[in-house]
This record gives structure tokens, C-alpha cells and sequence, in this order.
């Protein structure tokens, strides 16, 4: 035998009261806090010396690559320029 869906009236239009709404977000932004407390315990932070360490690793990296760059375009440059005709 077939059964037959009566409708229901549609109450999505209405706007949920904030006692719908203030719990369940007070319990999530609660749950979300604890969370990252207990995450925040796990950090294992470097000490001073490998701070420095790696800045200074960054720093040389970061002259290396730019001179390297440098010579690079340098002589694309001289190489362009001693092919094409000079227009003065």
C-alpha cells in the first residue's frame, strides 16, 4: 500500500530565536579555545641560537641568489647587445 507524505508547513522563512542560536555557538567557539590551548602546549619553539642560525642561512641565500640573478641578467644583457646593431 502506498503511503502518502502529508505536507508540512514551511517554517524556514522565520528568523531562529538567539536562544536557537547563542548556546551552540557559545559551546563551539568554547570547544574551538580548548582546542587550541591544548594545541598550543604541543609548540615545540626553537631556541635563540637556531633563530639566528637559520636568519643568517635566509640572508646568505637571499645575497647568493640576487648576485647570482645579477651576473645572469648581466650577461643576457652584453650578450643582446653584442648581437643586435647598435642605432645611435
Amino acid at each position: 500500500m502506498a503511503t502518502v507524505n502529508k505536507p508540512t508547513p514551511d517554517n524556514s522563512d522565520k528568523k531562529p530565536r538567539k536562544s536557537e542560536v547563542s548556546p551552540s555557538l557559545v559551546a563551539q567557539l568554547k570547544d574551538y579555545f580548548v582546542g587550541v590551548k591544548s594545541e598550543w602546549t604541543k609548540i615545540s619553539w626553537p631556541t635563540w641560537p637556531q633563530i639566528w642560525g637559520q636568519t643568517i642561512v635566509v640572508l646568505l641565500m637571499v645575497t647568493i641568489m640576487t648576485t647570482g640573478l645579477f651576473i645572469l641578467d648581466y650577461g643576457i644583457h652584453f650578450t643582446i647587445t653584442s648581437i643586435t646593431p647598435h642605432r645611435s
